[in-house]
């Protein structure tokens, strides 16, 4: 992907990518988030299960309306892994996309004037949409790799709980379109949220605490899921996949033509 910028941009690709590091409340939600979501509470979730006697396991019988069919054949131990599974873990993953990326974003836009290092930035040979695309780009693929890395742990923490129940692999349909598509829609979704609201933000922190109306909706698509409102299956996620695209792309054509320097230097 770096062959498609030039090196100035590539420049400014690792600049951020060391602002973002040494900055120390970037730096921990990017490691802290995916470990308590994909390793800590899966576990956690793991030995609850395993271990727990089954009489004493309270509400497992509103926990198995939320089965589909096909896994009604589960048992008990079973069900309540699938749930987590396929109910709680999309949840907990999707957080880690949008938040990485609204961290990273809000680091490197944001963070410039809060440095007051953006006019140092403008006075360098790139033009405004180069520094646009480096900065952007750098904080999608910042937040992608922390996604990668994560939904390795987490295959793998699934994947021991699937053997030691004796379940069948978790990745289905679902979790693909989940993965392919709207994570990485979610990912561009919060980097173009936090350019849009970099220009009202006066400090890093100020932009960061905005990023929490952009979890909502995620929060409330899953909770519907959980309290039994509705069952997201691939077609529906496909169908939310393709929605984001295109409001990806039109928030993107807007956050390019409102990136100006009288914006940044407001």
């Amino acid at each position: 992907m770096m062959k498609f910028i030039s090196a100035a941009e590539q420049a400014i690709v690792k600049k951020d990518f060391g602002e973002v590091w040494n900055t120390k409340m970037a730096r921990n939600t990017l490691l802290a988030l995916p470990v308590i979501l994909v390793l800590v509470l899966p576990v956690m979730y793991l030995v609850m299960i395993y271990f727990i006697p089954i009489d004493q396991m309270n509400g497992v019988d509103k926990m198995m309306q939320l089965l589909p069919e096909e896994a009604k054949s589960f048992s008990i131990r079973q069900s309540m892994f699938y749930i987590l599974t396929n109910v709680l873990c999309p949840m907990f993953f999707l957080m880690i996309p949008l938040m990485n990326s609204t961290v990273s974003a809000a680091c490197s836009f944001v963070g410039e004037k809060e440095r007051s290092t953006i006019e140092t930035l403008l006075l360098t040979p790139l033009t405004v949409m180069q520094i646009f695309r480096a900065k952007v780009l750098g904080c999608i693929i910042l937040s992608a790799i922390s996604t990668a890395i994560s939904f390795v742990v987490f295959a793998v923490v699934i994947s021991t709980g699937d053997i030691i129940l004796g379940m069948p692999f978790f990745l289905n349909w679902n979790w693909l379109v989940l993965l392919l598509l709207l994570a990485p829609a979610v990912t561009v979704f919060g980097v173009i949220f936090m350019v849009l609201i970099s220009g009202r933000s006066k400090s890093y922190m100020e932009s960061f605490q905005a990023s929490g109306y952009i979890v909502l909706p995620v929060v409330l698509l899953f909770v519907g899921q959980f309290t039994g409102l509705f069952q997201l299956n691939a077609l529906i996620l496909l169908c939310i996949s393709i929605g984001l695209i295109f409001i990806d792309l039109f928030l993107l054509f807007v956050a390019s033509r409102v990136f100006t320097p009288e914006k940044l230097l407001k």
